[in-house]
């Protein structure tokens, strides 16, 4: 797992908070305001592409080489995931599980898969918010990160421990804050103006077809990094 595992009001707080969504986790590199990095344009329009063909588990690969840190992996829509950005949360999953030895561990198939999954569904979520005009400001976003780790973490030297056995950092955290507040401002949004039980949810269940419908097809991955929420395989990204 890609957070370590300590107690329940941890992962509470810090683990992936995006069920309205239907994705299994929110993790990626980013600046804390939720804008895409500076990259090159993002997906190459010269690129063939073709649908996603993963293998039964999700990933293509086992044991890959790091991607140079500035390769682009995947797109999902004008966002770039970059070799730097899947190593570091790679490295987050690896520490969450120890192996044995002093050498950093090769990567396996189910932890390509999962920092992948965190990775496109984050995307997803800053997409979908962008989409809809939902903005956070840096402001609020530490105000609610500074509350939970007062709570979460209120002996002193916690917070530092809990971040070394992780391999996580302050902004990686301020970024679960945001996604998660992000998809409770995406829930209201799509809710508002539905009053009966059976108006929310036939309104949830249109918005969650029409999100699983749109984003993969915006999603374009190199075939190393291919998992089933990847529209379109396509080489070199």
């Amino acid at each position: 797992m890609i957070v370590t595992r300590q107690k329940s009001a941890v992962r509470r707080a810090y683990a992936p908070l995006a069920a309205l969504l239907i994705v299994s986790s929110l993790l990626f590199a980013a600046d804390v305001d939720g804008q895409a990095p500076a990259t090159p344009p993002c997906p190459p329009a010269a690129q063939p592409s073709s649908p996603a063909s993963a293998s039964p588990n999700g990933s293509s690969s086992t044991g890959l080489p790091a991607p140079p840190p500035t390769a682009i992996i995947t797109c999902v829509g004008s966002r770039a995931i970059t070799g730097a950005t899947f190593e570091h949360w790679l490295g987050v999953a690896q520490k969450s599980e120890p192996q044995p030895g002093k050498n950093k561990p090769a990567s396996t198939t189910e932890e390509v898969k999962e920092v992948m999954d965190f990775l496109i569904s984050g995307y997803w979520v800053l997409g979908q918010a962008q989409a809809l005009h939902i903005h956070l400001s840096a402001a609020t976003v530490r105000k609610s990160f500074e509350r939970i780790r007062k709570q979460e973490f209120p002996k002193h030297g916690e917070f530092g421990k809990f971040l070394e056995e992780s391999g996580q950092t302050p902004a990686d955290l301020m970024l679960r804050v945001r996604l998660n507040l992000l998809s409770e401002r995406i829930q209201k949004r799509v809710l508002a103006g539905h009053q009966s039980a059976r108006s929310r949810t036939l309104a949830l269940q249109r918005f969650l077809k029409r999100f699983k419908t749109e984003w993969p097809a915006k999603t374009y991955c190199e075939p190393a990094y291919a998992v089933k929420d990847c529209g379109h395989v396509q080489s070199p990204l």
